[in-house]
Parts: structure tokens; C-alpha cells; sequence
């Protein structure tokens, strides 16, 4: 990957300050102790800043800095899923949870598509897994289809999600600052909670729980093996078709009218109004989102992948993420499309 962010031209550079001014201003509002941006488009390194501290250990952000992404996770998990159907140990998207889970009340009428696409119906309460709706009538966004999946991924494949893509992907595409992880290490951040209290989250390496801390170029190179569809250069480094499926719409045509998801990855082909991609980004771009503050977002239509990191739980009085992430997504269009009209 070339870096010619410092050849950008005046008019260029003047408008990537202006994103880097935006995500530093919402750092300070958000209270976020660090945060950075990574953007390749056509194969180079566009932009690139880090900025801030590690709140426990005072160490500058850098390249090297490995965030904990959240809810991203679920395009990871989403992509095992996806190579499992590849290799027929689940046999389609349209397979009853049943099929892996065993008969349970609980599961009827629910779909691997709609574990993927929040459209299961379900709740994740602290008592256990509750039904609220039919199935592939109502979209809600929790952790409850999540949690199915990845209990089918590990009935299908007697794998760990984090062994399957450690194995056909991580070690494919040389990613060494992705991963979850158990314990601390030298280039990882704490969050800063809701009291502004830094707290840094491990748990198992299975692959399923909330520890998965990734570089934010790492992030941005995980948005360009999608874009590209698992081509890096002249190789093709994992099929073309998996990445057909994690990143095409498979919400169930009667929830056309509500948010839109591939394997968890957020669409807006239908103009949701509550959609978090900005309203300014062209047809076909997506985006995956963590609590955290951070997001990927992917534009076909620039060949190009966005990355903002932050590192906040919980959201201020007065802050508003809808807008604040839609901005961002506005924003870096405005200087792409600038891009190729010069």
C-alpha cells in the first residue's frame, strides 16, 4: 500500500485538516482520550493521523495503537459464517437455526439470515434469550442472533470463530495487529468508561466476546480486503464470492423499509431515514460500527475505505451519534469525490 498522504495537493490537504479538525472536535465533546483516521483510496494511503494518549499508560497513539472495536466484531464473525457456508458445514443462509441448535421453542421460524441481519425477533436480556416478535418481521439491533451464531459456527466447524479466521484469513493476509486478546499488551488502549475512568476489557480467544483490539490501518486494510473483494494486487488471496455474500443485502425482502444488512455490515440502498451512513454517500457503500466510537466505512464507487477510531463508552448530554457518524461518512465523501473530479 503507497502512502501519498503528504502529496496531496494544497486544496486537498486543506480539507483533510478539516476532517481531522471534525474528529478532534468529537473527541473533545465525547471526552475520548484518543482517536485517529486512516482512508485509502485506489490502492494509497490518503490520509493518515493519530492523536492523543492511552489513558492508563500516558503512551502517545500511533500506528501501532490497537483499539478495542466492539461491535465491529460482528464482521468478522459474519465473514466465519461465510466461509462455513463456502464449505458446506452450514448448508444455507436460509437454514433453520434448528438444524444445529436442536428443536427449542425458542428458535422457531428463525433463519441464519436472520441472526445476521437482527431480524430474528429476539431479545438478549440478563436472564437469557427472550422472543419479543416473529421471526423476519421486526428489526432489532442486540446481541442475541449473535449469540446463536456463533454457537452454530462452533456445532458446524468444532472451531473457535477465532481459529477459523486465524487460519483461512488472518495468517492469509498477514494481519498481526488484530485479534482478541486475554491479558495486556504494549500497544493496547483502554477505553475511557462513562465516569471518564480508564477501563481496558479482556476475555477468552474464542473469537465471540467483546476483546477484539485491531490497529486503526489494520481496520482500514480489513475494509479493503472487502472493497476488493479478497484480491490484494494481482492475487487472489481468499474467493471472490465470500465476499459477494457478507457485503450484498440479505435482510429479508418485507423489512425492505427498515435498516438494511449484509452479514452484519450496515447498507442503505432503501433510504432509511435512521440510517447511520451519511446521506451524501453514493449507492453501494457500507459501514460496520463498535461502541467505542469507531467505524469502517467501505465506498465501491471511490474505491476507497474510511477508519475513525475512538475510545469512549457511553455517550455524553448533548452529544448525537446518529448525526455526528453520518457527518463523518459526509465529510470524507466530500473529499473523495473532490478527489476524482480533479
Amino acid at each position: 500500500m503507497n502512502k501519498i498522504h503528504q502529496l496531496l495537493t494544497r486544496q486537498e490537504q486543506k480539507e483533510m485538516k478539516a476532517l481531522y479538525d471534525y474528529v478532534n472536535k468529537v473527541r473533545n465533546q465525547i471526552s475520548a482520550s484518543a482517536s485517529s483516521v486512516y482512508i485509502i483510496q485506489g490502492g494509497d494511503v490518503i490520509g493518515e493521523w493519530y492523536n492523543g494518549i492511552d489513558p492508563s499508560s500516558n503512551r502517545k497513539i500511533d500506528e501501532h495503537t490497537r483499539y478495542n472495536v466492539y461491535s465491529v466484531r460482528k464482521s468478522y464473525i459474519g465473514l466465519a459464517a461465510v466461509l462455513l457456508l463456502q464449505e458446506g458445514k452450514i448448508a444455507s443462509l436460509d437454514d433453520p437455526v434448528s438444524t444445529y441448535l436442536g428443536e427449542k421453542e425458542l428458535y422457531n421460524g428463525i433463519t441464519i439470515r436472520h441472526l445476521v441481519t437482527h431480524t430474528h425477533g429476539l431479545n438478549d436480556e440478563q436472564t437469557g434469550i427472550t422472543k419479543s416478535a416473529t421471526p423476519g418481521t421486526v428489526w432489532d439491533y442486540n446481541n442475541a442472533g449473535l449469540s446463536l451464531l456463533y454457537k452454530i459456527i462452533l456445532k458446524a466447524s468444532g472451531s473457535t470463530v477465532n481459529e477459523i479466521l486465524t487460519e483461512s484469513v488472518f495468517n492469509p493476509l498477514q494481519f498481526n495487529e488484530t485479534g482478541w486478546e486475554t491479558g495486556p499488551g504494549e500497544h493496547l488502549t483502554a477505553d475511557v468508561n462513562e465516569h471518564n475512568e480508564p477501563n481496558i476489557r479482556f476475555d477468552d480467544h474464542t473469537g465471540f466476546e467483546r476483546n477484539l483490539y485491531v490497529s486503526t490501518r489494520e481496520l482500514a486494510h480489513w475494509g479493503y480486503v472487502h472493497l476488493n473483494k479478497g484480491r490484494i494486487g494481482n492475487e487472489q488471496i481468499l474467493p471472490e464470492t465470500l465476499f459477494d455474500m457478507t457485503t450484498a443485502i440479505q435482510t429479508p425482502e418485507q423489512l425492505k423499509y427498515t435498516p438494511q444488512n449484509g452479514f452484519f455490515w450496515f447498507l442503505n440502498e432503501n433510504g432509511y431515514e435512521k440510517s447511520e451512513l451519511g446521506e451524501e454517500l453514493p449507492a453501494g457503500s457500507y459501514q460496520i460500527l463498535g461502541a467505542s466510537g469507531c467505524t469502517c466505512l467501505v465506498i465501491p464507487k471511490y474505491d476507497a475505505v474510511a477508519v475513525r477510531m475512538y475510545n469512549k463508552r457511553g455517550n455524553p448530554p448533548g452529544y448525537d451519534y446518529l448525526r455526528d457518524i453520518k457527518n463523518f461518512g459526509n465529510i470524507v465523501n466530500s473529499i473523495l469525490a473532490n478527489r476524482l473530479q480533479d
